[in-house]
């Protein structure tokens, strides 16, 4: 009898993987061994789980989005350098300004005309018909 109860004893252990050992095994009865007891029911902690990672999921999208407007979509701005050399042109024959003046208005245009953002494309305003940025001039 007690080499019965030693090959049961090992197979008891294999079946539980060794994480019993094998007096815990004779001690308990037939049907309890390994037994987990089940849940009653879902833990609130869950649901602030949820709550925090859909919070965190909009937060990033928010901002993905906000950033990719702000510096990467293509926009239309308006420029009127048409208008902006034609006062110009009018002050200095008037005599409202001087030739240095002038000069330094017009370098004023070139450096505003540069400055603007690569995410943005320039056009005349005369070519816009309505909706587009107007990009003012110095």
């Amino acid at each position: 009898m007690p080499e019965e109860t030693a090959s049961s004893l090992e197979d008891q252990e294999r079946k539980t993987g060794g994480a019993q050992s094998a007096e815990a095994v004779a001690a308990a009865p037939e049907g309890i061994t390994g037994a987990i007891p089940a849940k009653q029911g879902k833990s609130p902690v869950w649901l602030a789980m949820t709550a925090i990672s859909l919070l965190v999921s909009m937060l990033v999208s928010a901002s993905s989005v906000y950033v990719y407007d702000r510096f990467y979509a293509q926009k239309i701005v308006a420029v009127d350098i048409k208008g902006y050399i034609a006062t110009q042109r009018d002050l200095y024959l008037s005599g409202k300004e001087t030739n240095k003046e002038f000069r330094a208005n017009i370098d004023k245009l070139a450096t505003v005309v540069k400055s603007i953002p690569k995410n943005r494309v320039a056009i005349m305003e005369d070519a816009v018909i309505k909706n587009a940025e107007i990009e003012k001039l110095p």
